[in-house]
């Protein structure tokens, strides 16, 4: 459940979601995301998305695993709200081949060690000095406050003014699915452990990339602000 954090003007408020993060999940790829927003910005881009909803009359929520052809109308003006507005940000981390990580030697033997690092990466370039943050990730388990908690010390070393963290339901968050909804597009575009014959996974997929103007499965430059990517090379069994 989410906790109380404490009440103070926001600078950023950070959207965070992972796909195929579980130690066993059947995927040899896995996604950390994050979608960063203008903290004042935040109620006026939900209200933007309720529009769309109701001009499409999309009204579940809004999930990888629940794509349909029929919405792609909406898709596409919902990437196109996310790329235009310059309120908005995002950055994913990918790990395209899980098999090769090795928690023992690089990790202390844990998986959750491996999981902050790559969080680090994904939030590291929004955590600016002098700035008030708020992060919000997905409620995946029971160790979710021992993961939100952990981040958070770890993300201090970026010296914000302050920063709250907190795990959320999907449902409570436009920006939480929108995030969902990206990097299940990403993972699957990176996965080499199924057929990809679902043809409207495959034009989201196309779709995304042509909005963006990069492919999913490539590691965006560095300098990337608006979408940006960054794909880990594993060489043999480490990280």
């Amino acid at each position: 459940m989410s906790h109380r954090t404490r009440t103070f003007p926001v600078d950023i408020k950070i959207f965070c979601d992972e796909s195929c993060h579980l130690e066993h999940d059947p995927s040899n790829a896995m996604v950390f995301g994050a979608l960063a927003c203008n903290g004042e910005m935040v109620k006026e881009i939900d209200a933007e998305i309720k529009a769309l909803r109701q001009k499409h009359g999309y009204v579940r929520e809004l999930k990888w695993t629940k794509l349909s052809r029929l919405d792609f109308g909406f898709y596409s003006e919902l990437f196109d709200l996310l790329l235009r507005n310059p309120n908005l940000r995002f950055k994913a981390v990918i790990v395209p081949e899980k098999s090769l990580l090795d928690h023992h030697t690089f990790n202390h033997g844990s998986g959750n060690t491996f999981y902050y690092k790559i969080a680090y990466y994904a939030l590291r370039d929004f955590i600016e000095v002098g700035k008030t943050f708020r992060l919000y990730l997905d409620y995946m388990d029971t160790l979710g406050r021992t993961k939100v908690a952990k981040l958070k010390d770890v993300l201090m070393s970026r010296k914000p003014k302050s920063l709250e963290a907190q795990t959320i339901r999907s449902h409570e968050s436009q920006l939480i699915q929108v995030c969902d909804l990206l990097i299940g597009a990403i993972c699957y575009a990176n996965r080499k452990d199924i057929s990809k014959q679902s043809g409207t996974k495959n034009e989201l997929v196309a779709m995304i990339a042509q909005k963006v103007g990069h492919p999913l499965n490539v590691h965006t430059p560095r300098h990337a602000k608006k979408f940006n990517l960054f794909k880990i090379q594993l060489q043999g069994r480490q990280c």
